[in-house]
């Protein structure tokens, strides 16, 4: 079900941009801006419903000095308000929650080139053989055997299998080097341009650490990887800050308790999320953590441009009170 709902499309999107640009991390910047563009009505709503929670907060706070020996009353009338208004206090998650899906899909889409963008189909005979051959002649040549040491004494249709399941991105690049090696050998089909400003993004970052560790400098390509899940974190952290000064939660919490909780939150946030972005770009391929960043930096400059239009239009924010009317949080005459 959600291969047919999300991973097959992410898969034929990529592949219309892919014949048009013909490089994979064009392919995944454009996605991006493509993704960014169909969410841009959600993102609205949600910035617009935190301006809001914003707008508000001043009233929330003088219900904390109304009700300050009251707690259940408190926290009875502060409902009224936000229900009053149609503000969500988890409104601004949901740009968040909807990508998540994107992200499984688009990983599998990274991870299975061959199957997504390329529709091989590994159970068909001729592909099954195609693979064999591939394998043969990588085992055949010494400077390139130890690459195949896994999976060259495996059956044919066993051999298929496991490229489909594991091995689709260091198959594309055997392919490559064949091609390379042998022009018109068969396997140009079956070849990604994943070079991205001189990086391959087909590539882990990880994968860098082993050329560091080893004294090895001359692939420079490979080391500058980390370049990727440094600028991620960063991209992570900026845009959880900008939003938490733009909804004000730092400062303007309805009262004391609720103002350490959402404070201890938002620290803890501040650094879990950029650890799990730094995790995910550190050991995925490449082009994962270049979604990560070209996504991050258009739900920065998307939320700037948002909160400077949203402030523009200040004196469209009604607040309303339960028997008040209020406008930007003043009495309205």
């Amino acid at each position: 079900m959600f291969e047919f709902f999300i991973t097959k499309p992410l898969g034929f999107i990529i592949q219309l941009i892919y014949n048009i640009v013909q490089n994979y991390g064009w392919s995944i910047i454009i996605f991006t801006i493509v993704v960014k563009l169909i969410l841009l009505p959600l993102q609205i709503k949600s910035q617009k419903g935190m301006k809001k929670q914003q707008k508000v907060q001043p009233i929330i706070a003088e219900l904390q000095k109304k009700y300050a020996n009251d707690k259940e009353k408190f926290q009875t009338e502060m409902m009224k308000v936000y229900k009053e208004n149609n503000v969500s206090m988890m409104g601004g998650c949901l740009p968040l929650l909807v990508q998540f899906p994107i992200l499984i899909g688009l990983y599998q889409v990274i991870q299975k080139p061959l199957s997504y963008l390329l529709q091989v189909d590994f159970k068909a005979e001729e592909v099954i053989s195609r693979v064999a051959d591939v394998v043969t002649r990588m085992a055949a040549d010494p400077a390139v055997a130890h690459a195949v040491e896994a999976v060259k004494n495996l059956a044919p249709s066993e051999l298929a299998n496991a490229i489909a399941k594991s091995y689709q991105i260091p198959f594309l690049t055997w392919c490559r080097y064949l091609e390379q090696v042998s022009p018109g050998s068969g396997f140009a089909d079956w070849t990604l341009n994943f070079s991205f400003f001189g990086l391959d993004i087909s590539k882990v970052p990880s994968s860098a650490l082993s050329a560091i560790f080893s004294g090895d400098f001359t692939n420079w390509g490979t080391i500058l990887l980390l370049i990727i899940p440094i600028v991620a974190v960063f991209m992570t952290w900026y845009s959880m800050w900008q939003t938490q000064k733009m909804t004000g939660t730092a400062n303007t919490s309805a009262s004391q308790d609720n103002a350490s909780t959402v404070n201890s939150m938002n620290k803890t946030m501040n650094l879990v999320m950029p650890i799990m972005t730094g995790v995910f770009t550190f050991t995925l391929p490449s082009a994962m953590g270049l979604y990560w960043i070209a996504s991050s930096f258009m739900q920065i400059v998307t939320q700037y441009i948002l909160n400077v239009y949203f402030d523009k239009k200040g004196d469209d924010f009604v607040v309303k009170v339960p028997g008040k009317n209020r406008k930007n949080g003043k009495k309205s005459k």
